[in-house]
Parts: C-alpha cells; sequence; structure tokens
C-alpha cells in the first residue's frame, strides 16, 4: 500500500520585465553565482549566500558554446527582448524528497531539466536548494528556462505554447503531472511506498491548509533565525494541518469501529466459536432457565418462542450500539467541522510556498 506525499509542489511561474526583474539578477541568485550584468551595468554576486548544493545548465544539442555559461547564457536572454513589458525567463519551483539522497535529488531535476529541453528545445539553469534553519525538509529545485528556442544560431522564436490562453494551463499541468513522474519513479527506485499526486488538494478531495511562498527578503530573514510575517503565516498553516490530520485519523478511526459493529451484528457468524460467543450474554438468561428448570416455555403470553424472543432483542441491541456509534460520529463531526471545512475549497498548486 502507498501513501501520500503531501510535500508535493510544483509551481511555474514568469520573469518578466514589466516587474522590474533582470534574468541575471534572478540566475545568479538561484545558481549562487557572481553574474555580470550588460543591461544595467551591475554585478550579481550570490556566492556567499549559501544553501545551493548543486547547479547546472543544459541546453539542446548543437547550440553555441555559450550557451552553457549562465553569464553569457542569461545575458543573451536579456539582449534577445526588446520589450519593456518582456517575459525573460520560467522558472519552475519543484519541491524535491527529503529522505532521498542529494544524487537522487540531482538526479530528478536533471531528468526534468533535460525534458524541458527536449519538449520546447530551450536552455535551463538548475539548483538545489538545502532546506533554510528550522525545517530540514524542504529540499527544492529552481529550474530557470529561456523563453525563445535556442539553436547553432542563437535565440529563434518564442514558446507561445506556455502563453497561449488555450494551451497554456494544459502544458503547465503537464509540467507538474512530469514532475510528478520523475519524483515518483525516484522513489520507487529507493523501494519507498510513498508517491506524490500532481492534482491540486481540491480536486483530490483532500483537506489542507496551503502555505505562503516566502520570497527571498523572508527566507534570508528565517534563515537567520528571524521570525517573519509569511513565515509565521506557514507555521500556523503547519498546526492547523496537523490538527485536521488528527480529527481526519479520529475519524476514519470511528468509521473502523462503526463498520466492524454493523458487520458484527448483521452479519452472519463465519465460525461456531463466533457464533457462540456473539449470542452469549443475551442467550444467558434462557440457558440459566433451562438449567434449573430443565426446559423452557415455547411461547409466553406475547406469543413469541425463546429463539424468536432471542433474535428480536438480538437484532434490538445492534441497532440501539449502531445509534450511539452514529451519535458519537455526529458529535465528533460536528466539534471539528470547523478546522476541517477551512481549507476545503483551497488549492494547493499555485499557492504552497517553498523557502527560498
Amino acid at each position: 500500500m502507498t501513501s501520500s506525499g503531501n510535500w508535493y509542489h510544483c509551481a511555474v511561474k514568469v520573469i518578466s520585465r514589466a516587474a522590474g526583474r533582470s534574468v541575471v539578477a534572478a540566475a545568479a541568485y538561484r545558481l549562487g553565482e557572481r553574474l555580470h550584468d550588460e543591461r544595467y551595468a551591475e554585478v550579481h554576486d550570490y556566492r556567499r549566500k549559501g544553501g545551493v548544493l548543486d547547479a547546472f545548465t543544459l541546453a539542446p544539442a548543437g547550440s553555441p558554446e555559450w550557451a552553457l555559461d549562465p553569464e553569457r547564457l542569461w545575458n543573451a536572454a536579456e539582449k534577445s527582448e526588446v520589450r519593456k513589458n518582456s517575459c525573460l525567463a520560467r522558472e519552475v519551483e519543484l519541491a524535491l524528497p527529503a529522505f532521498l539522497s542529494q544524487g537522487d535529488r540531482l538526479r530528478i531535476t536533471e531528468r526534468f531539466a533535460g525534458e524541458l529541453v527536449e519538449r520546447y528545445g530551450v536552455a535551463v539553469s538548475a539548483a538545489i536548494h538545502a532546506p533554510a534553519r528550522g525545517d530540514d525538509r524542504n529540499f527544492h529545485a529552481h529550474i530557470l528556462f529561456t523563453t525563445r528556442e535556442l539553436g547553432a544560431e542563437g535565440f529563434g522564436k518564442k514558446t507561445r505554447v506556455l502563453d497561449d490562453a488555450k494551451t497554456g494551463r494544459v502544458e503547465v499541468t503537464r509540467l507538474r503531472e512530469l514532475a510528478a513522474e520523475c519524483i515518483n519513479d525516484a522513489l520507487a527506485d529507493a523501494n519507498s511506498d510513498e508517491r506524490v499526486d500532481h492534482r491540486s488538494f481540491k480536486d483530490r478531495g483532500v483537506v489542507r491548509e496551503p502555505t505562503t511562498h516566502l520570497g527571498p527578503a523572508a527566507s534570508e530573514m528565517e534563515r537567520r533565525g528571524e521570525r517573519s510575517d509569511r513565515g509565521d503565516l506557514n507555521r500556523d498553516a503547519a498546526d492547523q494541518n496537523a490538527r485536521t490530520d488528527q480529527s481526519l485519523g479520529e475519524l476514519e478511526a470511528l468509521d473502523r469501529a462503526i463498520t466492524s459493529e454493523r458487520r458484527a451484528a448483521f452479519e452472519p457468524p463465519s465460525t461456531v466459536a463466533s457464533a457462540r460467543e456473539r449470542v452469549a450474554d443475551t442467550v444467558a438468561p434462557f440457558v440459566q432457565a433451562i438449567q434449573t428448570r430443565g426446559h423452557i416455555a415455547d411461547s409466553q403470553r406475547d406469543g413469541l418462542s425463546w429463539w424468536q424472543r432471542a433474535a428480536s432483542k438480538l437484532a434490538t441491541l445492534a441497532w440501539s450500539f449502531a445509534l450511539d456509534l452514529g451519535d458519537k460520529a455526529k458529535r465528533l463531526w460536528s466539534e471539528r467541522g470547523p478546522d476541517l471545512s477551512s481549507g476545503r475549497d483551497r488549492d494547493n498548486g499555485e499557492r504552497e510556498g517553498l523557502d527560498r
């Protein structure tokens, strides 16, 4: 039996010039590198940031040699876009299994990045980040890829399939599904019974409180051991989810108890021993009467024989027990209801954040 990995997160975002972003700066931060930004005549140096476990750059076969140099690649990508509101790059943020080795996490990231290169003909720079202080499970990858195809002559046409209103949503869903496939294959290879699901909490009917993307400023505060507003929101969400999990566990246990008692009350016993055990208390008075008097009347004033009366009493007891369990379930659900319903209509897809 497999278990569900609710830590799964895969979000696709854009790096846009309209938002005042520089793709060279974005690449430097994610890769933990020192890159010179030709457009803005600045140097972005994140070598002391720490937390970057692995980083690499991929390009389609036949691409120019400079495509594998992050500084030259992302300056060329910046230069290829002339509009003031250009989309400079796309990024996939991908949560990685904490209990796998770093080699396994690297192979997941390399496979996913390679699929992007093959699917869209783009160049990719990727980095795996270690968890921030306070959460040793939050291994994740930043996978930055160009918005234009890259060939022997340099950058070519835009990959509009991700921009189009009709195809964009489908492509993003496919990327999330692809990421889940890469992770699940690695989990299977590691003989883990855990699997992830690319569908949202809402689509799976899972009651969870989504977390919030921290962003660079809040992430840096948390790394220094300082509390941030967004970090507090995520801690509150984690507490809420823990209470929800506890409540759901209690409800599942109650459901199992009801099912077990219903089976015992209404299904025929499977063995002679279980049949004797089931009716022992109910027929005890009749057995005692036989032992003391040597017989029992076939019927009494109500016209029922002793065995009919015993059967009727058994049915009454079973029905009373089922009603009692139902009342307990109703009370428990009423008490836990507000906790369980608060996150029912929320989506884990784009809102559940990682430490960056």
